[in-house]
């Protein structure tokens, strides 16, 4: 395991076998530390023409959590009657900034996401002005791995 210093955080990559990445923040990672931490499990990964990298929480990464909550709050794929699986992996499928992540060559073949939390809507760092009922539970976290490919 080896830690990379980017912006204020620092994030642990695990390089495990059978093109197994694992990306550990030790605190709450911005996105240009995420961006830099992805990039180098990449390229460590230089040689393979597929990878799993396992993000693990997204709590991990607030900017994310906090982007993935707005999005489900206008959205109206959104309910808590859909499977929260499913709306997570397509919300983030269709988030330019989760996309961004991933510089070519590399391109995502699948996103399985797990373990979703759900928390009212006045719990969460929402954009002002926006009628949410307070009460509405919104998807702000889960279990996330990418299978990427070159």
């Amino acid at each position: 395991m080896e830690l990379l210093a980017a912006a204020a955080c620092a994030i642990a990559i695990e390089m495990q076998q059978d093109a197994q990445l694992r990306l550990r923040p030790t605190c709450p990672a911005a996105f240009t530390a995420t961006h830099a931490a992805v990039g180098e499990a990449l390229a460590r990964s230089a040689d393979r023409r597929q990878v799993t990298l396992h993000l693990g929480r997204l709590t991990g990464y607030p900017w994310l959590s906090a982007l993935l909550a707005r999005q489900a709050s206008s959205s109206r794929q959104w309910s808590e009657r859909v499977a929260p699986e499913a709306y997570v992996r397509r919300a983030l499928l269709g988030m330019p900034e989760f996309t961004a992540l991933f510089d070519p060559p590399w391109r995502i073949e699948g996103l399985a996401v797990q373990s979703v939390r759900l928390r009212p809507a006045r719990e969460l760092d929402l954009a002002q002005g926006h009628p949410v009922p307070p009460e509405r539970l919104l998807p702000y976290d889960a279990i996330v791995s990418v299978n990427l490919v070159r």
